[in-house]
């Protein structure tokens, strides 16, 4: 008796596991997944063609659902996941100049995936392909941009497999970013409010090889003022210097407001490094955080901060990592380098392959800004006005030409916080301004610097080079390069 009740309780448990077997069978998801990753297709001749590619997962086809008035969709190629289309050859009848185009994938089993993506016609194209360089401005509305994917001031090339957006300041600002017979391009749109101007900001593009590792970036610039333009420079001895900070949108010119100031500070660079930080969230730094920053989906993403050794005090690893402050070590003179100073990686007498500023441009030595100093009706203003400025209206001593110089702090090399005040703890001020110089000096490099005294005016500081730790990110005006 014992035994059969033993046999009937197994065959119970294996119908209730069989059963159980068969609903999950039943109700499991089908895994798939289609994406476009540029998001969209521009073409800059009329009847002309434009290719993408597309990641996939158990996909098996894919086809046009819905297509812009008088647009072709030439081939959607499985094998090497790319789809080409074709822009319509005028705009005589119902063509459109943009629009969506749907697309569907479907699996094995019929199931199906869909997305759209955005094709145009953009007749406006700038090329930077003959000019390498690790940073490109970009100021025209509704404008393909193309660069080559080569090491900055140079014509080294890459071993690029693709390219991926980094961060950006404003969701949206770099569009449909893609990369297509060794050319990369990216568009930049009109501004909702006023699309005769672009949305400001900065962002950085990466290069990653077959293998999935960061090679190299670029810093893409854009601004409504082309820093330049003659209009957007001034001359400092025989030196044309850009009036606007790399990465800002403005010279505040002694303004009080808020916004004018903050869009005036620009970004921050450790010495000798290519790739830019971005400052704080507000002109008074507010609470020291930093700017937000957005990914390629459009998700917060941060930057790191990394302490310098052996592996990471490197020039290799810092290309590598572009988004991480690398703290000073104290055992060489707080340089981010952990070991020894390269006082190659930033010249005046050459566009160096580690160069931020864009082509024909570069860092200016420490001679550019021997001949200023404050303003003498700035030096002489009360506290509580100058407090107001965020910066020193300087004088060139040789011509009597007065500049304005925005004060926009540093990123400290101890740690990498953002620091609008000096670190003398006697004698604290509320504003201080740092710009750096590719001149090395005795244990670091040399800076433009100069700040407010809180206690009395005759004691504002002003230095043409003032010896500073090479791990202190902090602004760079370009000088053209001779």
């Amino acid at each position: 008796m014992i035994s059969m009740k033993k046999s009937i309780l197994h065959i119970v448990i294996v119908a209730l596991l069989a059963t159980t077997t068969l609903v999950v069978g039943c109700s499991k998801e089908e895994i798939k997944s289609f994406d476009v990753p540029s998001k969209g297709i521009i073409i800059s001749e009329l009847g002309g063609t434009g290719t993408t590619s597309f990641d996939s997962s158990n996909i098996t086809s894919v086809v046009p659902t819905s297509v812009p008035e008088g647009w072709t969709v030439v081939d959607i190629d499985m094998y090497s996941s790319t789809i080409t289309v074709q822009a319509p050859a005028s705009f005589d009848n119902e063509e459109v100049e943009n629009g969506s185009l749907d697309l569907t994938g479907y699996t094995p089993t019929g199931n199906t995936v869909k997305l759209s993506i955005y094709v145009a016609y953009v007749p406006r194209e700038i090329s930077f392909c003959d000019s390498p360089a690790n940073c490109y401005v970009a100021s025209q509305v509704d404008t393909r941009y193309l660069f080559n994917p080569m090491v900055g001031g140079s014509s080294t090339p890459l071993a690029t497999a693709h390219i991926e957006l980094l961060w950006q300041t404003r969701d949206g600002l770099v569009k449909y970013l893609d990369m297509r017979d060794g050319i990369v391009s990216f568009y930049i749109s009109g501004s909702d409010d006023d699309n005769t101007k672009v949305d400001t900001g900065n962002a950085l593009i990466g290069a990653y090889d077959a293998s999935g590792e960061l090679i190299w970036s670029w810093h893409i610039w854009v601004t409504n003022n082309d820093p330049m333009a003659a209009e957007n420079t001034i001359m400092l001895g025989d030196r044309e210097v850009m009036n606007i900070n790399l990465g800002a949108f403005t010279n505040s010119n002694a303004s009080t407001e808020g916004d004018v100031i903050y869009g005036s500070y620009g970004l921050y660079y450790q010495w000798g490094r290519k790739d830019p930080f971005v400052g704080p969230q507000g002109y008074n730094f507010p609470g020291n955080y930093d700017d937000a920053l957005y990914n390629y989906n459009g998700l917060t993403c941060y930057l790191d901060y990394v302490e310098s050794t052996s592996d990471t005090g490197t020039l290799t690893w810092a290309t590598a990592h572009p988004m991480a402050i690398i703290k000073g070590v104290e055992t060489n003179d707080f340089d981010w380098l952990y070991a020894g100073h390269d006082d190659a990686l930033w010249r005046s007498d050459a566009k160096t392959e580690n160069d931020p500023c864009p082509a024909g441009w570069c860092v200016a030595d420490s001679s550019v800004f021997e001949s200023l100093t404050i303003a003498t009706a700035y030096d002489d203003m009360p506290w509580a006005e100058a407090q107001k400025l965020y910066g020193w209206m300087l004088t060139d001593t040789d011509t009597g030409a007065e500049h304005f110089f925005t004060a926009q702090g540093r990123r400290n090399y101890l740690d990498g916080r953002l620091d609008i005040v000096n670190d003398d703890p006697t004698r604290p001020v509320p504003w201080s301004g740092y710009y750096w110089t590719v001149t090395p000096s005795e244990d670091g490099a040399t800076a433009l610097y100069f700040d407010l005294n809180t206690a009395t005016r005759t004691w504002n500081g002003f230095d043409a080079k003032r010896a500073m730790h090479r791990a202190n990110a902090m602004p760079v005006r370009c000088v053209k390069a001779e």
